[in-house]
């Protein structure tokens, strides 16, 4: 089960800016207005309380307890300011990714079984916020649950918005008349970075340290230490398979509010010929098991069709982490 170790966090994250910061910092500050004392006492921690800042999970919170205040213990305009404070720090992709990971959880408490474990869009997930919402000075939104976190750091222009995990069980279903898919774009774009592989590329980038039935660099896995690098080099492809591994990166990066989120793109081209893209197990969509990583200087992206606990075939884990600013904070000691 999962441990969390506290490591100490800095603020000097290797950011290329271009942060909506004050439109965060008006949005949490309209948030904490319609909390009452008690209400504020579980939702605002210390900035330097590194180890809470840590404690964020993939796992259900039955499992895994947060930190913050659980959605379902908020009136309905109460959350509706939470969930405005997400729709300023994101772009409206990322807005809708979230909503429909929590639609997922709803669908997944309704099938019974292992999937019944009292969790839903309300129940299991919870808002924190660290330190005083400033545009000078560093603060942090805290929001997630089950397959879902966001860690949002912000510091003046500054932004970091790792780590962050999505995932989704079921990976796709119908909510009324329409059929949503949380994590289709990371998804597809990933198995499309790896389909554009020849034969002899593909070999080339297949991971063989081991194999994964799970992700690496997931939940407490804040040390900075990151496994070797494997797989094929950014160099060796050709342009339009570059543009397929920044249109995979890109799905995750997009998750941000536009200007703050062009920046970081535009770095992580910047490192693609020292990037490499990796695969382990199998390299189909729908297989069990199929393991893809993208390793860059700065970017770390992983994804996995892992099993299922409580429906058919295989469901979604995918973490993306920034080597020199996960949390705002360049590499922790």
């Amino acid at each position: 089960m999962q441990q969390v170790t506290e490591v100490n966090l800095n603020t000097d994250g290797a950011s290329p800016g271009g942060a909506n910061t004050a439109a965060v910092v008006k949005a949490v500050k309209a948030f904490l207005a319609t909390l009452d004392d008690t209400e504020r006492n579980k939702v605002e921690y210390d900035f330097s309380d590194n180890k809470s800042r840590q404690t964020w999970s993939n796992f259900p919170a039955t499992t895994v307890p947060r930190e913050g205040i659980e959605m379902s213990a908020l009136t309905t305009a109460q959350q509706k300011a939470a969930d405005a404070v997400l729709q300023a720090a994101l772009s409206p992709a990322g807005a809708q990714e979230d909503a429909d990971i929590r639609k997922a959880d709803n669908k997944l408490n309704s099938l019974g079984g292992q999937g019944a474990d009292g969790f839903g869009s309300l129940k299991d997930y919870y808002f924190a916020v660290y330190g005083t919402p400033s545009t000078t000075q560093p603060f942090m939104v805290q929001f997630g649950g089950h397959h879902l976190a966001r860690n949002l750091t912000y510091n003046g222009d500054k932004v970091s918005q790792t780590p962050q995990f999505v995932g989704s069980e079921p990976t796709s279903f119908k909510s009324g008349a329409t059929t949503v898919e949380p994590v289709k774009a990371e998804s597809t774009a990933m198995f499309a970075m790896l389909a554009g592989l020849d034969a002899k590329q593909k070999k080339a980038a297949e991971i063989t340290s081991g194999t994964f039935d799970d992700l690496v660099m997931g939940p407490g896995k804040d040390s900075g230490t990151f496994p070797a690098s494997e797989g094929l080099l950014g160099s060796e492809l050709t342009a339009a398979q570059k543009k397929l591994v920044t249109a995979a990166i890109e799905t995750y990066v997009g998750d941000l509010n536009s200007t703050a989120a062009t920046k970081l793109l535009a770095k992580y081209e910047s490192e693609l010929d020292k990037t490499r893209i990796g695969w382990s197990n199998n390299t189909g969509p729908t297989d069990e098991n199929s393991y893809i990583r993208i390793d860059g200087p700065s970017v770390w992206i992983e994804f996995i069709n892992t099993r299922s606990q409580s429906t058919p075939d295989i469901h979604y884990h995918s973490v993306y982490r920034d080597k020199a600013n996960d949390y705002g904070s360049s590499k922790p000691k």
